[in-house]
């Protein structure tokens, strides 16, 4: 009996935790049918309506109790949270018919040692086909982006938060973007002092390039650093005209300097690959046992130079057995051949 009722205690104070992830959850579907619908529509001005009753729809379930932790399931949109489990972002886009596109977004924080979650929406006013901003600005007039990565940093002592992002931009260019996200009070700014070139200091860096071109933006946190692909100009009178531009096979970075917690440009680095997650496996036929078997992959390099390493040395070069009458024999009869070959042709008119 007094665990019967331990039970239903247990059941009556988890109730309110299942009720409100129920309500979440049904949010979410509510938002995830207009999203559908959203995507589907071919007409722009049905597509700006369904958009704004999208993001009324979001707005209600990002703004409900709990959602902070809440994983979304059937929305397919960007979704990030900073690693020190403050700061979560959400951003969408939407195309529109003449293949340029708009975006929606929520900037969410939470405070430490608070239950309250600060809510700002993501306004993008800026025209598709106009020049990204060089300046601080605030959630009210976001320049709009995909965010498909954030990096905390920081700068000034305080934490800042490094975003990389995407614009498709229009069907005759795309754009990827370094920004940085920061907290003043109950507003959030776009845009910070720590991108540092030669001969400027820039809030936000913005590549623009090709349209039929794929550029790579990407963090190494070994190293501490942002490599990019150098965009050049498919001609040289095209200089300029960024819709032009294309990856040269060579590689930039910003290398973040601890003491003066800037990103600093570095031209011309060398680009790896990232290192794999997890083991990797082969397999093969074990001769003794004639079965197959799973083998794990080394996936470390091994300097041929090393004398510590004890697998270093370790394979021999098969050299043929001069003791082998047969092998002899065959290796006279080549040379032979060889000779009787070389007597024969003329080095000078040989052709193939």
């Amino acid at each position: 009996m007094r665990h019967l009722i331990a039970l239903l205690l247990l059941s009556l104070l988890l109730l309110p935790f299942f009720s409100q992830a129920q309500g979440l959850a049904q949010k979410e579907q509510e938002a995830y049918k207009l999203l559908t619908a959203l995507r589907s529509s071919k007409d722009d001005t049905q597509t700006q309506k369904l958009h704004a009753d999208f993001k009324k729809a979001m707005a209600e379930l990002v703004r409900s109790k709990d959602f902070f932790d809440f994983p979304l399931q059937a929305l397919k949109i960007a979704d990030l949270k900073s690693n020190d489990q403050t700061v979560r972002l959400l951003t969408w886009n939407v195309e529109l018919a003449d293949l340029s596109n708009t975006y929606g977004g929520f900037v969410l924080r939470r405070e430490e040692g608070k239950e309250r979650v600060l809510v700002l929406e993501l306004i993008d006013i800026i025209d598709p086909y106009s020049n990204k901003p060089e300046n601080v600005v605030d959630t009210k007039n976001w320049y709009g982006a995909i965010y498909y990565k954030i990096i905390d940093f920081s700068f000034q002592g305080k934490t800042q938060y490094l975003l990389f992002g995407y614009d498709g931009g229009t069907s005759m260019s795309n754009f990827k973007l370094l920004d940085v996200l920061s907290f003043t009070g109950q507003s959030a700014k776009f845009g910070s002092p720590v991108f540092k070139e030669p001969k400027t200091l820039k809030k936000r860096v913005v590549f623009e390039y090709a349209n039929m071109a794929s550029m790579s933006l990407e963090f190494e946190p070994k190293r501490a650093r942002i490599v990019f692909d150098h965009l050049s100009p498919e001609a040289t009178a095209l200089e300029g005209v960024f819709s032009y531009y294309f990856p040269d096979m060579s590689y930039d970075a910003y290398v973040y300097d601890y003491d003066r917690e800037l990103w600093n440009l570095e031209a011309d680095v060398i680009a790896t690959n990232p290192q794999d997650v997890g083991e990797r496996y082969y397999y093969a036929l074990n001769q003794k046992t004639g079965k197959v078997e799973k083998n794990r992959m080394r996936g470390d390099w091994m300097n041929p130079s090393d004398q510590q390493n004890p697998d270093n040395g370790t394979h021999q070069a098969a050299l043929p057995n001069t003791n082998d009458p047969k092998e002899s024999s065959t290796k006279n009869k080549k040379r032979r051949r060889f000779r009787l070959f070389r007597k024969q042709t003329n080095p000078e008119s040989y052709q193939e």
